[in-house]
């Protein structure tokens, strides 16, 4: 009946024309200033960059300071900075304390008693944070979060919009992602003409390698709420925690042909999202949908984006309680884009449907206001009860690797989770926990985004996964929009427990303020020793390399000074440094240990009783390599980026990319090191010439390291350079003749006779969306060195390759066998079978130099801190092992 109501009521009004931006009927303050007046163009009218965007929003809050607050919550790698605009009553901006305050006591109520918890809710308004552009070339988005601003501040004399403030609190975060929109401004104002060119191959709609979708390390941030890997998710994440947003709508566009989507999601829902908090969800978007019918837009929910992934920017703040939404846009891709069936969609299009729903979703927090306060604090309040089951401990000891237990630990009180640290030694559910080591209940308030990031599987329902067994029985593929499997544990290989009992009950609460750190050696007389497969370890050899100490790396293992050192662990003698008085090179030593929190020993004498010896050839000097990475087209942004990004800014190690294109240049030869990012055809972009520079580069002692594409192009006729051979489907049919000819006649008894028939032929295995699964490690291999079984891998794709031959080169590390094989995820029961035992990394010797193929990508999001020693020890150990003269 209310939308009834409304739709007459809004039929008395006119509104506004296709393309143009606006409320029906608003009188609106001139004291508050428009978008023209501050940057010379209207909503819609043109591209607002990034600077302009911020510069609008200062002077918004210089117009209204009374009611807003601009507050920078973090800076790009390029310096853009990130704000919210907070828009409110001028009583709540002067209570922002409290409000934060009080957010925080519902968001942790293990000791909130039921009457403050009332009054806290019959006084708190509804918090609502929209957040736009996350993606830099979803462009629309931009705009409308400015106009959605000026809308809230000048609307005079309006009912509704007064109604609204009365209620709730608004943050407008405009530009999640700044170097990316700056990309792709500066790539359209290069490409526009004296109109717009709408076709769909037009220059300025069509962006170059690497777009704008990604940040200046071209990452997804959409997907970077799991691993915390960028400053601009970091300090979204910090900022959310301040206020806990009731409704957290993340805003963004999509392919041309579309038209508009809101939630409700697809399924599958993760397990840990409620009923009543997806019913809250369903009435947000019913507003959303009631103000689309009045418009006359039109739009679609549930078929495509799904609820499963916790990493994306809506459901993130989802398993925090709130209501986690997604917006996706028909996208113009500039000022106008054509359709398919000759229609035209244009930039203001997108701004005004992504200004209505804005609006919508603020009025929804204003009519769902005590609802939603009510609904946040169950969530938290059923999850210290533990209404969500499971286990009530996760374990983690402080032994094994200490500073990436630590990091660890670290990072998950970032995502908002309480750890605590045991002050003695106990044993819990048959693990031995030494002091200092970490406990993480699963009762607390944000404890069902510890089981979702802690436990091995969020499993979908059993009614889904039926429905698309049949789908891929039938050809039509799975309804997946993300990866399946990402249990936080396995992708840092860390070796958490859980346990269905509480414990520690002496244990004290862990601080962003309890820092790791380490001792410093004493001083050496003969050489300094650090012990291999950490993290720590590996920053402090690129750090060493960078100033010049002579590093070597022990191959196999020795026991000096009554200790047994294993594999990998770096040397550096005394004697390699005459340059040096011992005190500068203890000085120096001592300062790396520190600043990378590397365990480091101080010897006095090099004789060893077992195992290797320094002076060993089992001892190579680990030179600094020169570290090209293949850049631009064919490679895979993303991956390329990751690639870029663990080695400078996790390692702090220098990488210069170079564009394909220019790898058969004789410049080549200055490097040690190229990486061969994921990607597509890299044969064709380098030419014949190209490929040939590349085999004889490799020949005379390059590095020549390709990850998850690459390995198809280093595998192929034309490159020659790895003897790997990818596999087809188990049971893939073959071919039936060509074109009109004449086959065997088949008897059809049945449906599967039906399938089979049907099947495509020399079919690729089936399309996985991204597992998490376990790998094996050859122990005799220099590449191996340091690592233990498991290493988990996550597998996206249908890449399967057959096992190298003993005299082809080696596996250096395999998949599990089929009942081992998956640590996190689902995964279809002919992948299981197909993948167990096939390799994972290859390495083969070419010429003088080596190649390294790694079937998936060890810098998957960054987030694969379990796999970084891997990749470590084919940077800088690999160039080790070529016979290249330096």
């Amino acid at each position: 009946m209310r939308s009834l109501l409304l739709l007459l009521l809004w039929g008395l009004i006119s509104l506004p024309a296709t393309g143009t931006v606006g409320w029906p009927g608003t009188d609106y303050d001139p004291a508050i200033p428009t978008l023209e007046e501050v940057v010379g163009h209207a909503p819609g009218a043109r591209l607002t960059s990034s600077a302009d965007a911020q510069r609008y929003l200062a002077a918004l809050a210089e117009a209204a300071p009374d009611r807003t607050h601009l507050v920078e919550y973090a800076r790009s790698w390029q310096g853009r900075p990130l704000s919210y605009l907070l828009i409110a009553t001028p009583e709540r901006i002067a209570n922002l304390d409290a409000i934060r305050s009080d957010m925080q006591r519902l968001a942790h109520p293990r000791d909130l008693d039921d009457a403050t918890a009332r009054s806290l809710i019959d006084s708190l308004p509804a918090v609502v944070w929209l957040a736009y552009g996350v993606h830099g070339n979803e462009i629309s988005s931009t705009d409308a979060a400015l106009h959605t601003a000026y809308h809230l501040l000048a609307a005079r004399h309006d009912p509704d919009v007064e109604r609204m403030l009365s209620e709730t609190l608004v943050a407008i975060d405009p530009d999640q992602n700044p170097d990316g929109r700056e990309r792709f401004v500066f790539h359209y104002i290069q490409t526009e003409g004296i109109e717009p060119a709408a076709s769909a191959i037009a220059a300025e709609r069509r962006e170059p390698w690497p777009n704008g979708r990604s940040n200046h390390y071209l990452f997804d941030m959409n997907r970077d709420w799991l691993g915390l890997t960028q400053p601009e998710t970091r300090g979204r994440v910090a900022t959310f925690q301040q206020y806990f947003p009731l409704i957290h709508a993340d805003i963004h566009e999509m392919g041309t042909d579309t038209s508009y989507y809101f939630p409700p999601p697809a399924e599958p829902f993760n397990p840990h999202l409620t009923p009543a908090q997806l019913e809250r969800l369903e009435k947000v978007g019913r507003n959303i949908g009631d103000h689309f019918d009045r418009f006359g837009f039109d739009y679609f929910t549930r078929e495509i984006f799904d609820a499963l992934y916790p990493g994306y920017g809506d459901s993130w703040p989802a398993f925090q309680g709130a209501v986690g939404m997604t917006f996706e846009m028909a996208s113009a891709r500039g000022l106008a884009g054509e359709r398919r069936d000759g229609s035209i969609v244009t930039y203001a299009d997108g701004v005004q449907r992504h200004f209505v729903a804005s609006i919508a979703t603020v009025d929804a927090a204003a009519r769902l206001r005590r609802e939603l306060l009510e609904g946040f604090l169950e969530y938290r309040r059923s999850a210290v009860r533990g209404a969500h089951g499971g286990p009530r401990e996760y374990l983690l000891p402080a032994g094994g690797d200490p500073e990436a237990v630590h990091g660890f630990a670290q990072r998950l009180l970032e995502h908002g989770i309480e750890v605590r640290r045991t002050r003695s030694a106990i044993r819990a559910c048959n693990v031995d926990l030494p002091a200092g080591s970490y406990l993480i209940s699963s009762r607390q308030g944000a404890g069902r985004l510890v089981r979702t990031l802690l436990d091995d599987d969020s499993p979908m329902a059993e009614a889904f996964l039926a429905e698309q067994e049949r789908r891929r029985a039938r050809g039509l593929g799975a309804e997946l929009y993300d990866v399946l499997g990402w249990a936080l544990p396995r992708l840092y290989n860390l070796p958490v427990t859980p346990c269905d009992r509480s414990v520690g009950g002496d244990a004290r609460a862990l601080t962003a303020d309890d820092v790791f750190r380490v001792e410093p050696p004493g001083r050496a007389d003969v050489a300094y020793l650090v012990p291999w497969g950490t993290r720590a370890a590996g920053r402090f050899l690129t750090a060493a390399l960078r100033e010049g100490l002579v590093i070597r790396g022990a191959d196999a293992p020795m026991t000096l000074a009554g200790r047994e050192y294993g594999r990998g662990s770096l040397v550096i003698r005394v004697a390699d440094h005459p340059e040096l008085s011992g005190s500068d090179l203890h000085q120096r030593v001592s300062r790396l240990a520190v600043a990378s929190r590397a365990e480091v020993e101080a010897l006095d004498s090099s004789w060893s009783t077992a195992g290797t010896s320094f002076g060993s050839s089992n001892v190579p000097r680990l030179h600094a390599p020169r570290i090209a990475l293949a850049w631009d087209m064919p490679t895979r942004s993303l991956s390329a980026g990751h690639t870029r990004h663990v080695l400078e800014r996790q390692f702090g190690y220098p990488v210069e990319p170079v564009r394909v294109s220019h790898l058969g240049s004789p410049e080549l030869d200055r490097f040690d090191v190229l990486i061969l990012p994921d990607g597509g055809n890299y044969a064709a972009v380098l030419g014949q010439g190209g490929v040939e520079r590349l085999r004889e580069w490799t020949r005379r002692g390059g590095t020549l390291i390709g990850l998850a594409g690459a390995v198809d192009f280093l595998a192929s006729e034309s490159a020659q350079l790895l003897p790997a051979q990818r596999e087809l489907a188990l049971d893939a049919a073959e071919p039936n003749g060509q074109g009109g000819a004449r086959v065997t006649a088949v008897e059809i008894s049945d449906g599967d006779g039906l399938a089979a028939a049907e099947a495509p032929a020399q079919a690729d295995p089936d399309w996985i969306p991204g597992v998490v699964m376990r790998g094996q490690v050859n122990p005799d291999h220099w590449l191996t060195v340091g690592l233990t079984d498991p290493l988990h891998f996550i597998v996206e794709g249908n890449r399967v390759f057959r096992p190298l031959r003993q005299n082809e080169g080696v596996n250096a590390v395999h998949f599990a066998g089929p009942d081992d094989l998956v640590a996190s995820g689902h995964l279809w029961a002919e992948n299981r079978v197909q993948w167990a035992y096939k390799p994972a990394v290859m390495v083969a010797q070419e010429g003088a130099g080596v190649v390294v193929g790694c079937t998936t990508d060890p810098n998957y999001r960054g987030f694969m801190d379990g796999l970084n020693v891997l990749f470590i020890n084919a940077v800088f150990r690999g160039p080790a092992q070529t016979t290249r003269l330096r």
